[in-house]
C-alpha cells in the first residue's frame, strides 16, 4: 500500500511539474486529481525513464531489490487514469495482504515483453497468478476491462 501511495504522489508531482503531459491519445486534465493520466502515459513518461536510469529493471524491483511475495494479482486495462486505478486498489485492498502484483510496476517496461511471455505458462503473469491467493479486477470509466484479452 505504501508503494501505491508513493507512486500516486510521484505521478501527481510529475504531472504538476510538466514531466507527465497530455498526449494525442490521452488528453487528461493536468489539474484533475481524481482520474489522472492513463497508465499508458504513466509508463511512457514516468516509469520507463525512471527505470531506464536504474538499469531497465521494473519499478517494483527498483523499490524492493529482493522482491516481495505476491499476495494478490491485479488485472486492469491500462486505459484507466492512474489516480482512479490507485484509489480503487487501495479502497479494495484484501485484508491481511502485504503486497500485490501488477504488470505496470512488476514487469520491466523498457524490455521487450514478448520474450517474457513467449511461453505463457512460465510468463511473469502466470507465475504471479500461481502464487496469488486473490485476483483483483479493477474497472475503469474509460474502457471495459473485458475488452482486453489479457484481462479476461
Amino acid at each position: 500500500r505504501c508503494d501505491l501511495r508513493l507512486i500516486r504522489r510521484e505521478i501527481q508531482a510529475a504531472t504538476l511539474q510538466g514531466r507527465i503531459v497530455p498526449t494525442e491519445l490521452d488528453r487528461f486534465d493536468t489539474t484533475d486529481s481524481k482520474v489522472g493520466p492513463s497508465m499508458y502515459t504513466v509508463v511512457d513518461q514516468y516509469i520507463k525513464p525512471l527505470t531506464a536510469d536504474a538499469g531497465c529493471m521494473s519499478w517494483a524491483l527498483l523499490r524492493h531489490p529482493r522482491g516481495l511475495p505476491c499476495g494478490f494479482f491485479i488485472t486492469h486495462c491500462w486505459a484507466e487514469g492512474a489516480f482512479e486505478f490507485i484509489d480503487k486498489v487501495l479502497a479494495s485492498w484484501p485484508f491481511g495482504k502485504r503486497a500485490a502484483w501488477c504488470c505496470i510496476v512488476a514487469n520491466p517496461q523498457n524490455l521487450d515483453i514478448s520474450d517474457l511471455i513467449s511461453v505463457p505458462r512460465s510468463s511473469p503473469f502466470a507465475l504471479a497468478l500461481q502464487s496469488a491467493t486473490h485476483v483483483m479486477v479493477v474497472p475503469t470509466r474509460r474502457a471495459s476491462i473485458y475488452s482486453r484479452i489479457w484481462c479476461v
